[in-house]
């Protein structure tokens, strides 16, 4: 087969980076600038991620040896997939379970060509291109099409750049920050290069507090830090154990002060005492899964429609999500679903954290504890698991990879093994 030159590999790579990026582009591309209500999922912007499917299935098939390892890096991810197709069984609605289904499947595909293809500085460097492109244009919305930069229904003066919505706008802000620091702590951007890297990460820092997403600007103190401290966890065991215990009391000592200040907490970061409207919203669906716990309403079923179990949201708050990673998993598929999507999580959480005690490159399992933990946070408050054509899953499933390639290269076996290098 003839290959695919590295460059246009890696083009192709940042257009569908692009793509899942939760942009208005692909509808505004597809429907001649003008923006429809329905444009996230219209009939022409199906077309267009039609395309980006050919391109992900070019991307794969370029290299036949990595095409057969896609399905079993994970033998859990491959399941939790697998299960999301066969709860079109039950599903309310089985055709759009089908068809968002494969839209699931083309994005996992492609997030584990990416943790496959590319060693995670190469990975990480076409992530924060794709993202830092999308910084860059999300300012030209903002002064120069305000109409659509700027929020103007429900966050008033929210800063959401090209995004859909304003929490998005901060979700891939996290991975810009977290994708970008990990690159320039590691000497992989260099020259002039840094500089303009310098003025994409300020641009970003002016934005994330103006998008008023709370949850983002939350998450992004906890990736950094989880960043930075990560280093601590390759110390001495008397050092270690110190800290450990010193974090631990911080940690109680914060769950504490917001226990006592919830409301002032809240109020400081646009919220009020039912998480603008979140616990109600929770209230209903956990209701509603009294009587589906063991397969759920089918993948991403329950919010479809008019006359559904959520009509009365997506109708009168046009809400069309959970706003929680784990009460939508459960939506979707149940508790086989949550059981898997936990399992993954903790292969993230615990298989990190040991490979960041004894394994070699210890670097990399840095940037995977902080994607584990960043991703638990948000999915308090948000409903990033098992997204189509987004960005969060791909974050996750290059992190789930790159931990499976840790595992099955030995090097969490040993405290005393020397450095290797990670198949890619």
């Amino acid at each position: 087969m003839l290959y695919l030159s590295q460059t246009v590999e890696k083009a192709l790579s940042i257009f569908v980076l692009t793509a899942f990026g939760g942009t208005v582009l692909p509808a505004l591309l597809m429907n001649g600038g003008a923006l429809p209500a329905d444009a996230d999922e219209g009939g022409a912007v199906m077309l267009f991620y039609a395309a980006v499917y050919l391109v992900i299935i070019a991307l794969v098939m370029n290299r036949p040896r990595l095409a057969v390892q896609v399905p079993l890096i994970s033998p859990v991810l491959t399941a939790l997939i697998l299960l999301a197709g066969l709860s079109a069984v039950w599903s309310l609605h089985p055709d759009i379970t089908v068809r968002r289904t494969i839209a699931l499947l083309f994005t996992t595909t492609f997030a584990v060509y990416m943790g496959l293809r590319w060693s995670l500085a190469e990975a990480l460097s076409l992530l924060a291109t794709a993202l830092g492109g999308l910084i860059v244009v999300s300012y030209v919305f903002i002064f120069a099409i305000p109409a659509i930069g700027i929020d103007h229904f429900l966050h008033e003066g929210a800063w959401k750049g090209v995004f859909w919505q304003k929490n998005v706008t901060g979700r891939m802000l996290v991975w810009f920050f977290l994708s970008t620091l990990w690159l320039l702590l590691n000497g992989h951007i260099r020259g002039s290069l840094r500089t303009v890297t310098y003025g994409v990460l300020a641009m970003g820092l002016v934005m994330l507090p103006l998008s008023q997403s709370g949850t983002a600007l939350l998450s992004t103190f906890l990736v950094v830090g989880v960043l930075l401290l990560a280093r601590g966890l390759r110390g001495r065991r008397d050092v270690l154990v110190p800290m450990a215990a010193l974090l631990a009391f911080g940690l109680v000592v914060a769950v504490l002060l917001t226990a006592v200040f919830t409301r002032d907490i809240l109020f400081a970061l646009g919220r009020d005492m039912t998480l603008t409207g979140r616990t109600e919203l929770w209230d209903h669906t956990l209701g509603d899964l009294r009587a589906h716990w063991m397969g759920g309403w089918g993948y991403a079923a329950y919010w479809w429609g008019s006359n559904g179990p959520a009509a009365v949201y997506t109708d009168g708050w046009g809400i069309n999500s959970a706003h929680n990673g784990w009460i939508e998993v459960m939506l979707d598929m149940g508790l086989p679903g949550l059981v898997l999507m936990t399992l993954l999580m903790l292969k993230l959480l615990a298989g990190g954290a040991l490979a960041a005690r004894y394994g070699d490159p210890r670097n990399e399992t840095w940037w995977v504890l902080a994607v584990a933990l960043g991703q638990l946070a948000i999915s308090i408050s948000e409903s990033l698991f098992m997204e189509r054509h987004s960005l969060n899953w791909v974050v996750f499933v290059i992190g789930v990879v790159r931990v499976s390639l840790l595992w099955r290269a030995g090097l969490c076996l040993s405290p005393h093994r020397g450095p290797e290098r990670l198949p890619a």
